[in-house]
């Protein structure tokens, strides 16, 4: 039944009408993730594995598209001016566009992972920024959680860093037919990859673990789900939004 549920996200996803909401392709998604590693079907993660995500022209994945889909459209960036906004891990089309709507943006990360970045990314060590109190109206912090083993430091110092009445948005995989599964004998990239299907990740975490988590720091959380109201942005059918207020 795990697995039928997967495939089941899978063709979903597939089968929706697509328009890329970052380049304007119109066609099928291209597959991405990897499909080797049974813990993602066994736990049923969202927001990881093998599902056709990705746009064949720019790229963008559904993770990507969710931000843009719920920055641009719902939060209407576009119409705000003199915004300051910190972006961790930037994925590029993210990045470029929030790049032409605020002269007050920074793309950042800690480079741990030799990923290719675009543009202007500078050393932010999202544990301890050196950023002021109280300074970004939006932190962008896409799926990076989970690469962190420190994570309620971390956590903690986007809180101080959010300035008040600022939002910010913090995905993770998820699990909601487990608790959160995090070991702390699992060290090796090779290790990790067996116990969380992906060689950075440090632990899983189950939704209602995550939102009291992020309530336990100080957050005001919000849990939303964007897929049906932007059906053709090829959004994943069952990731949900984690809105960050403080």
């Amino acid at each position: 039944m795990k697995n039928k549920a997967i495939h089941s996200e899978t063709d979903s996803l597939a089968s929706t009408a697509f328009k890329c909401p970052f380049c304007g392709f119109v066609g099928p998604l291209e597959m991405m993730g990897a499909d080797r590693f049974p813990i993602l079907q066994k736990l049923e993660v969202i927001g990881a594995g093998r599902r056709a995500a990705k746009c064949p022209v720019c790229k963008s994945t559904d993770k990507e598209r969710l931000i843009y889909t719920f920055l641009k459209d719902v939060e209407q960036l576009e119409l705000k001016s003199d915004l300051k906004i910190l972006h961790i891990a930037p994925e590029n089309n993210l990045q470029l566009w929030l790049e032409s709507i605020s002269t007050n943006y920074i793309a950042g990360d800690a480079f741990l992972q030799n990923q290719h970045f675009i543009g202007n990314v500078q050393f932010v060590d999202i544990r301890n920024t050196v950023l002021p109190d109280n300074n970004f109206d939006y932190i962008i912090c896409n799926h990076v959680i989970c690469d962190i083993k420190e994570d309620k430091l971390a956590l903690s110092e986007i809180y101080r860093i959010l300035g008040y009445g600022g939002v910010a948005i913090l995905q993770v995989p998820i699990t909601k037919v487990s608790g959160t599964v995090e070991y702390e004998n699992v060290k090796s990239k090779e290790e990790r990859e067996i116990a969380y299907g992906y060689g950075y990740h440090e632990r899983i975490y189950n939704d209602a673990d995550y939102v009291e988590l992020l309530s336990s720091i100080g957050f005001n959380v919000e849990v939303r789900n964007l897929s049906k109201e932007y059906e053709g942005h090829g959004l994943n059918p069952v990731e949900d939004l984690y809105i960050c207020r403080k």
